[in-house]
């Protein structure tokens, strides 16, 4: 059977499976898949970085509203990565696998459509809770939500549902990874992006000519609904694919599912909630900076908090979270059928792959945090003491794209091999440490934003270590591993030569041209030493890269 090219396979509602290495077989060419998931993240997270600049320049860098909003979002982003991202889609996708090996697709599409029918009750009822809980306990809230708690409460109603929207389509782009068909989860925060971006661009020119406090409470309000009205069309971009996979029947969503298929339903949200702590570790800490921001800091304080994480994220998406999104079918696969020798090269060459653009990423963010801080947000009513706080913040996060791309991977495989409480109580331990570093930093050093930064890049590092022992019992790793070692002393290398190449680039053209080519220009000689030095000194990774990478691009053959 091919189940990846979309009607093959299927007769009538029948689809089988022959078992695991049909399963293994559907999730082959996990190099070529990351590169196209990296594309099109590549896409979105542009699109993202357009949102964020172009949102900058209209509410700028101080402003106790846009302040309010973004802490208002921070809330339901935090229960996309618990419920969907981070714990339902992993506890679907591990479901769906072993279903789809032992009893036949058949089975893995009633146990999707009855855990989409079982989510939305569930999902839907627990946005009602909130609501309830946030209008119940305003007045003890109030201290929290900033110089503006009537407006922050305001907007966590008005986006609240974004929960229901993103959780579904979580689960069900999950539940496509699986059937091998990626290109339409991927394309959805695409359109997300591309919603945002429109909502903003008729708020500035359409909400004007009212009082200042007053247009500013509008401007978000309307921001809110289009946020809204984008994760609806995020939703449903997954449904002509689900359906050409099988998936998708509204009729059958609607109707009662068999007994089975629900209690397999009930499974995939038992197995969430300790996914939901374990695999959101990194987001929940950056929700307790943002609580921070919201109440400990100066004006703009969670606005230069929030765009150095968006910043930073970017590099970490297209490197860590698009190898982990393509490769955990495949650890799935094979920690359902105990092989965990496999298991243990998968996920050695993939940490590999991550770390090896990892650290020039990271060394980058480091070097150039205030140019890109000034490249992309300097303009309009965004000024430089935000760039300021933002660049501060981001050298302090620049490190974290190393620890939080290999803590996702680990979590991942933990999760393969069926243990799914080592991370839970880890992620515990570190949420508690993260907050005492937070309280310490601001209140003990008297640091802004760049110590909730740096907190979180502690706790991260701490979470990573603290994980790595125990996969390596797991899987019988030995304690140290030379060639691994070699390759990270060679990357380290070229890494730093790297920063130098870039730093230096920048330094001596920043006044002679403009900013944006100044940096452009300082981007392209840190990458290309890297890749240089990479090649010269016979780096595994850097081989393996370029044979990918043509490979993708290699035109092909007519069958």
């Amino acid at each position: 059977m091919s189940d990846s090219g979309g009607e093959g396979g299927r007769q009538g509602d029948r689809v089988t499976v022959s078992g695991g290495d049909e399963l293994l077989r559907r999730q082959a060419g996990v190099g070529l898949r990351a590169v196209w998931i990296s594309l099109l993240t590549l896409v979105s997270r542009l699109l993202g970085l357009a949102r964020e600049i172009l949102a900058a320049s209209l509410f700028g860098n101080a402003n106790p509203f846009y302040d309010a909003f973004l802490f208002a979002w921070r809330v339901p982003n935090l229960f996309r990565r618990f419920l969907g991202e981070g714990a339902l889609s992993t506890s679907l996708q591990a479901t769906l696998t072993a279903a789809d090996a032992s009893a036949g697709a058949a089975h893995g599409r009633a146990i999707f459509l009855a855990t989409i029918r079982l989510l939305t009750f569930v999902l839907v009822g627990l946005c009602a809770l909130l609501m309830c809980a946030l209008v119940a306990f305003s007045g003890a809230l109030a201290p929290y939500l900033g110089v503006e708690p009537q407006a922050t409460l305001e907007l966590l109603l008005r986006l609240m549902p974004f929960v229901v929207l993103v959780c579904l389509a979580a689960a069900a782009g999950g539940a496509l990874q699986v059937r091998g068909h990626y290109t339409a989860p991927a394309l959805g925060p695409v359109l997300l992006n591309l919603g945002w971006i429109a909502a903003l661009v008729w708020i500035g020119a359409r909400v004007v000519g009212l009082e200042d406090d007053l247009l500013q409470l509008e401007r978000v309000r309307w921001l809110s609904l289009g946020v809204l009205a984008a994760s609806l069309l995020q939703f449903a971009v997954l449904i002509p694919a689900l359906k050409r996979q099988g998936l998708w029947s509204l009729g059958a969503a609607l109707w009662k599912p068999a007994q089975k298929a629900r209690a397999a339903a009930w499974q995939v949200l038992r197995q969430s909630a300790p996914l939901a702590f374990g695999a959101a570790v990194y987001q929940v800490n950056v929700m307790i900076d943002g609580v921070m921001a919201q109440s400990l800091l100066e004006p703009g304080g969670q606005t230069a908090h929030y765009l150095a994480n968006r910043v930073q994220q970017f590099p970490l998406a297209l490197i860590a979270i698009a190898a982990t999104t393509a490769v955990f079918p495949a650890l799935a696969a094979l920690g359902h059928e105990r092989r965990l020798g496999e298991l243990r090269r998968l996920h050695d060459q993939t940490q590999r792959g991550v770390l090896f653009v990892a650290l020039p990423a990271a060394i980058g963010l480091a070097v150039l945090a205030q140019p890109i801080a000034s490249v992309l947000f300097e303009h309009g009513e965004f000024g430089a003491p935000g760039v300021a706080r933002i660049s501060l913040a981001l050298r302090a996060l620049s490190l974290a794209v190393i620890s939080a791309g290999a803590v996702g991977l680990v979590v991942r495989t933990y999760y393969a091999m069926g243990d799914y409480k080592t991370p839970v109580r880890i992620s515990a331990l570190m949420l508690v440490c993260n907050a005492a570093l937070n309280l310490f930093f601001l209140r003990g050093l008297g640091m802004d934003v760049e110590g909730l930064a740096l907190a979180t890049t502690l706790a991260s590092f701490g979470n990573l270590f603290l994980l790595l022992p125990g996969l390596s019992r797991r899987l019988r790793l030995p304690r140290s591993e030379a060639g691994f070692l070699r390759a990270f002393g060679l990357s380290l290398l070229a890494a730093g030569a790297s920063g130098l190449a870039a730093g230096g680039a920048e330094f001596f053209t920043r006044d002679q041209l403009p900013r944006a080519l100044s940096l452009a220009l300082a981007l392209s000689a840190g990458a290309g030493v890297y890749f240089a030095l990479a090649a010269s000194l016979k780096i595994p990774e850097a081989q393996l890269m370029r044979e990918r990478l043509a490979r993708f691009l290699a035109p092909k053959r007519p069958t």
